[in-house]
């Protein structure tokens, strides 16, 4: 007599496997709202770097004059002050390419299109045009822009923020 003997799963393994398999694929979908939240922030953190070192390198490239004087950047037209001055704040609206969509201290309330990032200038000159000191400053980059649309007011209502510092030779 011939038997054959069939090897396979039983109906209770399976229903086990399936269990298993489906609490685990459920694990793994739980992290998916973690890992997008990590790239939004990763990529606003990356555009405010890209915001900062726009505004620190214009400011650098704004041209020395003897005697001091007050001289606005190239770029970005942001006021360095002389020797002696005052310092000051200045802000910029960006939407979310690198170019400003506003003047300076322009409000960003109904502004097209729509900014994303605010950026503050602090810049505090020199005592006097003729110690040997630089202007310098901080760039504070914020955001979502709207949370605070007045630019003559420091921001405080926002979610992100990058903070650079800087120290310009002016002398």
């Amino acid at each position: 007599m011939i038997t054959s003997k069939k090897d396979a799963f039983s109906l209770v393994e399976i229903t086990l496997a399936i269990g298993v398999a489906s609490f685990c694929l459920l694990t793994v979908l739980a992290l998916f709202p973690t890992a997008q939240r990590t790239i939004q922030n990763a990529s606003e953190q990356t555009a405010a770097v890209n915001i900062a070192s726009e505004i620190v390198s214009d400011l650098r490239a704004t041209l020395k004059t003897i005697p001091a004087s007050a001289q606005t950047s190239p770029r970005f037209s942001l006021a360095v002050p002389a020797a002696g001055g005052a310092a000051t704040q200045q802000t910029i609206y960006f939407a979310d390419g690198m170019s400003p969509i506003l003047p300076p201290d322009t409000p960003a309330a109904g502004a097209s299109p729509t900014p994303r990032y605010r950026a503050t200038v602090f810049l505090s000159a020199p005592v006097s045009a003729t110690s040997r000191s630089s202007t310098v400053g901080r760039v504070l980059v914020t955001w979502p822009a709207l949370a605070d649309p007045v630019p003559a007011s420091t921001p405080a209502k926002y979610n992100g923020a990058l903070e650079v510092l800087v120290a310009l030779d002016r002398n």
